[in-house]
């Protein structure tokens, strides 16, 4: 019997067009995604809510904000949310 390969899916968005793109950083980048597509959150909220340390969190926040994915609140505490670009999913 041979092996059931299943590919994981991954948020389109998660994928960088600047920077190389690794199975770990795009498996976070896509948690990271889909928390903040519900609503804003703060870092802390974030990596509380994954179970990540705050700087693996803040460091792929600043990935997708260098690709315009992402942006944070200028009051504080700041929170991210989606900016509306990105890669987009072909249908």
């Amino acid at each position: 019997m041979s092996p059931i390969w299943r590919k994981k899916v991954h948020e389109a968005k998660a994928i960088l067009r600047k920077k190389r793109n690794v199975t770990p950083g795009i498996e976070t980048r896509t948690l990271i995604l889909e928390l903040i597509k519900r609503e804003p959150k703060t870092t802390s909220e974030i990596a509380k809510e994954l179970n990540m340390s705050y700087s693996r969190v803040l460091l792929q926040l600043r990935n997708m904000t260098r690709e315009g994915i992402v942006v944070k609140t200028e009051q504080k505490p700041s929170q991210w949310y989606l900016t509306g670009q990105g890669q987009q999913v072909l249908l």
